[in-house]
C-alpha cells in the first residue's frame, strides 16, 4: 500500500514537473537540465531544483551541499564515479542511515515536445535501477541518449568537478581544443578536425618526396656528363680483355695437346711393365704348385709326429704320476698309523698324570674335612647373625622403595614442567616471528626505513638513551577489528619511517647518519613533554559518551611504548577520538549538537562534524576507512611479558627439581652399596654353615672321576704290534703296484725308439722344402720389383689422366661448352675447329704467355675504372 502511494506521488510530481517545464521549455536549449530532484543523496534528505535557461550559480558555505548537486548531475546522467574523483562505490553516496537513494533529472526536449525524465535509484548492496519517462531501462540506453544529446560528463571542458580542476589546468592547448570541439560540435566536428590533421600531414610528406625526386634527377644528369671519357676507356679495355681471352683459350688448347701426347707415352710404358709381370707369373706358377704340394705332405707328417709325441709325453706323465701317487698313498697310510699310535701313547700318559692329580686332590679334601669341627653353639651364633642381617636388608629395601617413589615423582614433575616450557617457548617464538614478519613487510613497503632499523640494531651502543623503532614494529592492537581505525589515524609516514628519541643529541646523530651518509629518507621526532596521563585527562570520560554508542577511544585499542603513545596523542589526538557502535547512527542528531565531539569512527567510516561559519548549522562528512594492511598480526605486549615471566619461573622450578633429583640419586646409590654389603655378609655366613656338606660332595665327585680315568687304561704293547702289522701290509701292496708300472715303462721305451726314426724323416722333408722355398723367394723378389714398377707406372698414368682431364675441362670451359667429367679426350670436331681457329697463333706455350703478359701490361697502363662507372655502363 505504501509502495502504491509513493508511486502515485511520484507520477503526480512527474506530471506537475512536465506541465511546468512545458510552459518554460521554449527558453531552454535542446537537452538542457530543467529540473533536479534528490532523495537521501549524500547530505540531502529531499530536495528539488529548477535550473534556469542561462547561467546557474549555486552559492553557500562549506559543507552546505554544493558538491552534492554536482555529484548528482554526474551520476544521474550515467557518469562513472571516478569522474567525480570521490568515493568509488555507489553506495557511499547514499545518505547515512538509509538503504537507498534517488536521483531524478529532467532534460528539455525541443524537438518532440515531451521532456526526458531520467531516474536512477541507488542501493547500498546492489546495482542501480534506471527508468526513462517512468519506464524501466538500462544504463547503456541512458548513455546512448546522453550521446545523442551531446552530454559528455567525462569531458572536462563540459563538466568540471572541483576534484578535477588540477587535471583540467594540466591539459595542453590541443587537448583543450579537441575537448571543446567535442562539446560544441559533437563527434562529427572532432572527426572532421582529425581527418584534416591527417590530410595535412600526408600533403607535407608528399611535398618533401617530390622535392627529393627532382634533386635526384638533376644530380644523375650531371653524373652522366662526367662519365663519357670513362666509358670510352672501358670500351678500349674490353677490346684488350677480349684478346687476352682468345690467347688464353689458345694457351689452354696448346697445353691440352701436350698433355694428351704425354698421356699416350705413359700409357704405352704402363702396358709394357704389365706384360712383363704376366710373363714372370707364368714361370712361377709350376714351382708354386710343387712347393704347395710338398708343404701339404710335410704338414701331414709333422701333424702325425706331433700327435705321437704328445701321446708319448702324456703316457710318461701318467706313469710318473701313478708312481708318485702309489708312493704318497703308502707313506700317508703309514704316517697315519704312526700318528694314531703316538696319540694313544700321549693319551695314556695324560691319563696317568690326571689320576695322580685327582688322588692328590682327594687327599687334600679329606685332610680339610678332618680338620673341620663345627659345634652347635657356633651354628646358633651364625643363625642369629644371619637373622640380624636379614632384618637390616628388609629395612634398607623399604627405604629404597620410598626413595624411589619420591625420585619418580620428581622425574614426572620435571617432565611435565619441561613440556610446559616448550609450549611457552613456542608461543614466544610465534610472537617473535610476528616481529620478523613485520620487519619483512617494512622492507617491502619502505626499504630506507628497513635499512635504518638494521643499522640502529647494530649500533645501539652509540646512543645514550632509548631509540624507538617505527610504529609498524612497536604497536599492537588488542582486537583485530580495531586495527583499521588505528592505521587510518596514523599517517603512513609515521607508521613506516618515524623514529622516536628520548634524547635530542641521539636524534641528531641518527638523522646525520641516515640522511647525510647513507642517503636514507627517514624521519625522527622527540618525545612530547606531557605525560600519557596528562593527555588522557584532556579527553572527555568515555562513560559520558556511552549514551551515543561510543565505548572506547582509539588509544584504548592500541598497545605500545609510552613514548610512542604520547607522540600519537600529540600528533593524531588518539586519546580524544572515540569508536562507536551502531547505536550512534540513530543518535546522529544528538551527536552533532555535542560540541565536544568533532570526529569519531563507526563501522567502516570516519565521521567529521563541523559548524557553518555563516548559518551556525552543523554538518557531517564521512570518509571510508580502508581495510587494515600493516598491523594485521598484532601481539599483546602484556601477554608477551606474562609469557616470559611464566617461562622463567618454570625454568627456575625445573632447575630446583633437577637438583633434588640428583640428591635422591646420591641417596639411592648409598643405600644400594649398603644393601650389597649386607647381602655379601649373608652369603659368607651361608657358605660357612654349608662348608662340610660341600667338602663331602667334592670328595665323592673326585673319587668318581678317578674311577673313570682307571677304566680308560690303554695297552701300549698291543697297540704297537697292531701298528707294525698294518705297515707291513701297506709295503706289500706298494711293491705289487710298482711292478705293474715297470712293465708299462718298458712298453713306453719301445714307442720312443720308433718316434726317433720318424723324426729323422720329418727333418729331411723339412730341409728339402726349405731349399725349394729359397728358390721361390728369389723369383718373388723379382716379381716384387716389377709390381713396384707397375704401381709407379699406374700412378704416373693416373696423374697424366688427371692433368689431361683438367686441361680438357679448361678448354671446354673457355669455349662455354660442357664436357663429361670422366672424359680426357676432346671431340675430334672440336679439335679440328680449334686447330683451324688458332692456326695463326704462336705454337709454343712460352710465346703465348709472353703475348698475354703484353696485353695485361697494356691493360694495366690504362688505370683503374671507378666501380660506379663500370656498374652504370
Amino acid at each position: 500500500m505504501i509502495q502504491d502511494q509513493s508511486q502515485n506521488q511520484s507520477n503526480l510530481n512527474d506530471s506537475l514537473s512536465t506541465t511546468l517545464t512545458q510552459s518554460t521549455s521554449h527558453k531552454h536549449s535542446h537537452g538542457a537540465i530543467v529540473r533536479i530532484r534528490l532523495e537521501n543523496f549524500m547530505t540531502y534528505k529531499e530536495v528539488e531544483l529548477y535550473p534556469g535557461p542561462r547561467l546557474n550559480v549555486i552559492i553557500g558555505p562549506n559543507g552546505s551541499g554544493k558538491s552534492s548537486i554536482v555529484c548528482a548531475i554526474c551520476l544521474g546522467l550515467a557518469g562513472h564515479p571516478r569522474v567525480i574523483g570521490r568515493a568509488g562505490n555507489i553506495g557511499d553516496y547514499i545518505k547515512t542511515g538509509n538503504e537507498k537513494g534517488m536521483i531524478e533529472i529532467e532534460l528539455n526536449n525541443a524537438e518532440r515536445g515531451s521532456n526526458w525524465i531520467v531516474n536512477r535509484t541507488l542501493h547500498t548492496h546492489s546495482a542501480s535501477k534506471w527508468t526513462l519517462n517512468g519506464k524501466s531501462t538500462t544504463e547503456t540506453a541512458i548513455k546512448d541518449l546522453m550521446k545523442n544529446l551531446h552530454i559528455q560528463v567525462d569531458n572536462l571542458c563540459q563538466f568540471l568537478p572541483q576534484e578535477k580542476v588540477a587535471e583540467f589546468t594540466n591539459m595542453s592547448k590541443c587537448d583543450l581544443l579537441e575537448n571543446t570541439e567535442k562539446c560544441v560540435g559533437g563527434e562529427e566536428l572532432y572527426s572532421l578536425h582529425k581527418s584534416l590533421k591527417t590530410l595535412g600531414q600526408e600533403t607535407r610528406t608528399l611535398e618533401v618526396d617530390l622535392s627529393e625526386a627532382l634533386n635526384q634527377a638533376a644530380t644523375c644528369k650531371q653524373v652522366l656528363k662526367h662519365l663519357e671519357p670513362d666509358v670510352q676507356a672501358i670500351q678500349g679495355r674490353k677490346d684488350l680483355e677480349a684478346k687476352i681471352g682468345e690467347y688464353t683459350k689458345c694457351k689452354y688448347f696448346r697445353d691440352y695437346e701436350e698433355k694428351i701426347n704425354d698421356h699416350e707415352n705413359v700409357t704405352k710404358a704402363f702396358d709394357a711393365v704389365k706384360k712383363k709381370v704376366e710373363e714372370v707369373n707364368h714361370r712361377l706358377k709350376p714351382m708354386q704348385d710343387q712347393i704347395k704340394k710338398s708343404k701339404v705332405e710335410l704338414e701331414k707328417t709333422q701333424t702325425s709326429f706331433k700327435a705321437k709325441y704328445k701321446e708319448s709325453v702324456d703316457l710318461k706323465n701318467k706313469l710318473n704320476k701313478d708312481i708318485n701317487a702309489i708312493s704318497e698313498q703308502s707313506d700317508d697310510l703309514i704316517e697315519k698309523i704312526r700318528d694314531e699310535l703316538h696319540h694313544k701313547k700321549d693319551e695314556e700318559k695324560r691319563r696317568i698324570e690326571s689320576c695322580k692329580d685327582v688322588e692328590q686332590q682327594i687327599n687334600a679334601l679329606e685332610e680339610q674335612f678332618d680338620s673341620m669341627d663345627v659345634n652347635s653353639q657356633d651354628q646358633e651364633d651364625l643363625q642369629a647373625e644371619w637373622n640380624k642381617l636379614e632384618e637390616e636388608r628388609k629395612r634398607i629395601s623399604e627405604q629404597q622403595a620410598q626413595l624411589s617413589n619420591k625420585h619418580q615423582q620428581v622425574i614426572d614433575e620435571v617432565r611435565r614442567i619441561q613440556q610446559d616450557i616448550q609450549i611457552k617457548q613456542r608461543e614466544l617464538d610465534h610472537i617473535n616471528n610476528v616481529q620478523e614478519t613485520r620487519l619483512v613487510n617494512l622492507q617491502h613497503q619502505n626499504p630506507d626505513a628497513w635499512k635504518a632499523v638494521k643499522w640502529l640494531r647494530q649500533n645501539k651502543m652509540l646512543f645514550r638513551k632509548t631509540v624507538y623503532e617505527p610504529m609498524i614494529l612497536s604497536l599492537n592492537v588488542n582486537e583485530p577489528n580495531m586495527t583499521k581505525y588505528v592505521e587510518f589515524v596514523i599517517p603512513k609516514r609515521d607508521l613506516l619511517a618515524m623514529f622516536i628519541f628520548e634524547d635530542t643529541d641521539d636524534m641528531e646523530l641518527f638523522i646525520k647518519e641516515c640522511h647525510e651518509k647513507q642517503k636514507l629518507v627517514v624521519h625522527g621526532s622527540a618525545i612530547p613533554v606531557m605525560s600519557l596521563e596528562e593527555f588522557r585527562r584532556e579527553a572527555t570520560p568515555i562513560d559520558n559518551l556511552k549514551k551515543y554508542g561510543m565505548f572506547q577511544y582509539v588509544i584504548d585499542a592500541v598497545q605500545g611504548p609510552d613514548a610512542i603513545l604520547r607522540y600519537l596523542c600529540q600528533t593524531t589526538k588518539i586519546h580524544t577520538l572515540p569508536i562507536a557502535n551502531d547505536l550512534s547512527m540513530t543518535k546522529m542528531d544528538d551527536i552533532t549538537k555535542d560540541e565536544k565531539i568533532r570526529r569519531f569512527f563507526v563501522k567502516n567510516f570516519c565521521y567529521s562534524l563541523s559548524i557553518s561559519y555563516y548559518t551556525k548549522e552543523p554538518s557531517t562528512t564521512n570518509v571510508h576507512v580502508q581495510k587494515e594492511k600493516y598491523l594485521t598480526d598484532s601481539v599483546s605486549h602484556d601477554r608477551k611479558q606474562k609469557l616470559e615471566q611464566e617461562h622463567q619461573q618454570m625454568k627456575d622450578r625445573c632447575n630446583e627439581l633437577q637438583k633434588s633429583q640428583q640428591v635422591y640419586e646420591k641417596e639411592q646409590d648409598g643405600l644400594s652399596r649398603h644393601l650389597d654389603d649386607v647381602k655379601a655378609r649373608k652369603i659368607a655366613i651361608t657358605d660357612k654353615r654349608n662348608m662340610k656338606a660341600k667338602l663331602e660332595r667334592k670328595i665323592e665327585e673326585k673319587k668318581h672321576t678317578l674311577n673313570m680315568y682307571k677304566k680308560k687304561q690303554i695297552d701300549i704293547e698291543k697297540e704297537e704290534k697292531i701298528a707294525h702289522e698294518k705297515e707291513m701290509k701297506i709295503h706289500e701292496d706298494k711293491m705289487h703296484k710298482l711292478n705293474a708300472q715297470v712293465k708299462e715303462l718298458e712298453n713306453f721305451n719301445k714307442k720312443c725308439n720308433l718316434m726317433i726314426i720318424d723324426s729323422g724323416r720329418v727333418a729331411l722333408a723339412r730341409q728339402q722344402n726349405l731349399q725349394a722355398v729359397g728358390k721361390l723367394e728369389i723369383y718373388n723378389d723379382e716379381l716384387t720389383q716389377l709390381k713396384e714398377k707397375t704401381i709407379n707406372s699406374k700412378k704416373r698414368l693416373e696423374m697424366s689422366e688427371a692433368s689431361t682431364r683438367l686441361a680438357a675441362q679448361k678448354v671446354a670451359k673457355s669455349l662455354d661448352k660442357n664436357l663429361p667429367p670422366d672424359n680426357i679426350v676432346l671431340p675430334n670436331k672440336m679439335i679440328q675447329e680449334l686447330r683451324t681457329k688458332f692456326a695463326d697463333f704462336p705454337k709454343n706455350l712460352a710465346d703465348l704467355e709472353s703475348e698475354i703478359m703484353n696485353f695485361n701490361a697494356q691493360l694495366s697502363c690504362q688505370g683503374n675504372i671507378k666501380d660506379d662507372v663500370r656498374d652504370k655502363n
